[in-house]
């Protein structure tokens, strides 16, 4: 796309970890958008009736993913989820739902995921998907969170600022439809003629700040924690505090939970002249989908080309499969959005793993998981296969309760790990013979655990439960 001679961004807030990094901000509409935003507030100055849509409207959403040309530092389909549910419950209160309208796309270009001017013209606008919102993650670069480029009317946002519950895809949505900064006119330090600071009586709220009047004023460009730690004073002496509550200032993350009613009626308005919305989109929560493979406590999954296969859910637009390994989800070693029911993924080592599978409707991410399953890995087929039949290694109890005795059997010759469900490893001990062995639970705290067993012609992993007596 041929660049304007005129770039209008919007730049987004800041996480507090990155206020080092915090540049000033240079914030302005196309003049259309510009024109468009003041007719419709003279509109709510005259009292003019305003007749908008009273049932909620589903917005489509495109995503794209951006990582660099190696297919590294993609945005994390676990917090994709997570924002996406999140949107739709801080856009409630304006009618909207937005929707998943395609499968999200992956962008391999270090330029864009740097977020480099030329790259944005080029590379995301050719991506660009017209009639949907199209938002952008990308993983490097530190000039701003997150951006709404008003000739392209585009958003990116930034992988490190919309973590769980950050705010940043909400205030840019804002820009999106149309809503300015609260302190529209104060960006980048600068100090607005003195008929222009809005003042604190609403006087002059239609032709100062923001243009709207259920907004306070806030001359505030700069990131802050709530309440903010000094007072402003408006052109007639007035002392105050701005609200730290709207979306569209930059306070705090934490402190942000409302638009206000205009900002609402002005995001309806565009969203109507747009007509990309529909009325109807299925956004149930569905019932998680029922596992074929790997088994249950499978204990001889080959490392390459696994399959995970699962059956397909009625109204499903994606499936959310995640692998990790001694089912630790905060480490995931797959996290993929998938259209099928099966996927082929290379794992490593000898290893638990634990796996699930979540169904997602076009309009609905916040879906549950289904149950756990765990197997172990081996890059060494034909040597776990020798464990069949009447030599299968087992244990029992299983739960076992704490204080009690937990015997192993079938083992032979060998060494014996036990780990906790998240990875740590708590005790070693070697197995000098082929009866049962057996560890006193003495002093264990309840919950899961594995145990693994390293012989020189094969290996056993079996999960265990340490219940209170």
């Amino acid at each position: 796309m041929q660049k304007l001679k005129f770039i209008f961004l919007f730049f987004s807030v800041l996480p507090l970890s990155l206020l080092a990094q915090e540049l000033s901000c240079y914030h302005k509409f196309t003049p259309k958008q510009i024109q468009n935003l003041q007719v419709f507030q003279q509109k709510l100055q005259s009292g003019n009736p305003i007749s908008l849509q009273k049932s909620t409207q589903f917005v489509p959403l495109k995503v794209h993913i951006v990582g660099n040309s190696a297919g590294v530092g993609y945005y994390s389909i676990n917090n994709l989820m997570l924002a996406l549910c999140e949107i739709n419950e801080r856009f409630a209160s304006v009618g909207f739902h937005f929707y998943l309208a395609q499968p999200v796309t992956y962008i391999n270009d270090d330029a864009l995921n740097r977020a480099d001017f030329d790259a944005i013209y080029d590379v995301a606008y050719a991506a660009k998907v017209p009639g949907m919102v199209n938002v952008y993650f990308h993983n490097a670069g530190n000039v701003w969170c997150g951006v709404y480029f008003g000739d392209l009317d585009i958003v990116l946002v930034k992988n490190s600022c919309q973590m769980p519950m950050a705010t940043t895809l909400a205030h840019e949505l804002g820009h999106f439809f149309g809503l300015p900064h609260t302190f529209l006119g104060w960006e980048g330090g600068n100090t607005p003629a003195s008929a222009d600071i809005e003042r604190l009586d609403g006087s002059n709220c239609r032709s100062a700040g923001d243009g709207f009047c259920d907004t306070k004023a806030d001359y505030v460009s700069q990131r802050w924690s709530c309440p903010l730690s000094y007072n402003l004073t408006d052109p007639i002496g007035q002392i105050f505090k701005p609200d730290s509550s709207l979306y569209m200032n930059y306070a705090s993350d934490n402190c942000h939970s409302r638009f206000s009613a205009e900002q609402i009626l002005a995001m309806q308005n565009d969203l109507l002249n747009r007509r990309i919305s529909k009325t109807s989109a299925f956004n149930s929560v569905l019932t998680p989908p029922q596992k074929i493979t790997p088994l249950n406590l499978d204990s001889n999954v080959n490392t390459k080309n696994t399959l995970f296969k699962w059956n397909a859910v009625p109204n499903a637009f994606a499936y959310h499969l995640q692998i990790a390994r001694f089912g630790d989800w905060n480490f995931l070693n797959v996290d993929r959005l998938l259209t099928d029911t099966f996927a082929q993924v290379n794992l490593f080592g000898n290893w638990p793993f634990a796996w699930r599978v979540k169904a997602i409707s076009e309009g609905n991410t916040c879906s549950v998981f289904g149950s756990i399953d765990t197997f172990y890995t081996s890059e060494q087929q034909t040597a776990v296969s020798e464990i069949t039949g009447a030599n299968m290694p087992s244990l029992f109890p299983n739960p076992v309760r704490k204080d009690d005795v937990l015997t192993l059997t079938n083992l032979g010759i060998g060494t014996i790990n036990i780990y906790h469900a998240q990875g740590k490893l708590l005790h070693t001990l070697q197995a000098y013979t082929s009866g049962p062995l057996s560890i006193q639970m003495l002093g264990w705290e309840q919950g899961v655990y594995f145990v693994e067993f390293i012989g020189s012609s094969r290996r056993f992993i079996q999960r265990f439960v340490i219940q209170e007596n």
